[in-house]
């Protein structure tokens, strides 16, 4: 397996995970799982700016895929909002 697969299987298993995992919780509670992504959202921000130490490909692809995962279930949640925004 190429490196490159590597990576994107890392992606896609980890998105499908958080993925599953967050619309489990909406099911049950969606306001308090949008709460729960927004701050969510703040912190994995903030570690996609803080690769200092040199997370590599690997690592960023889990972050991002965990990221892309929690604003996918945030805009299904809020998109009967007024305003519509995430």
């Amino acid at each position: 397996m190429a490196m490159t697969d590597y990576i994107e299987e890392r992606y896609d298993d980890t998105f499908e995970s958080v993925y599953t995992v967050l619309s489990d919780l909406a099911r049950r509670d969606p306001s308090a799982t949008i709460r729960h992504i927004r701050q969510t959202l703040k912190s994995l921000y903030i570690r996609q700016g803080n690769d200092w130490t040199g997370r590599g490909a690997i690592g960023n692809a889990g972050l991002d895929a965990s990221v892309a995962a929690h604003e996918a279930v945030l805009a299904e949640l809020t998109v009967n909002e007024p305003g519509g925004k995430a």
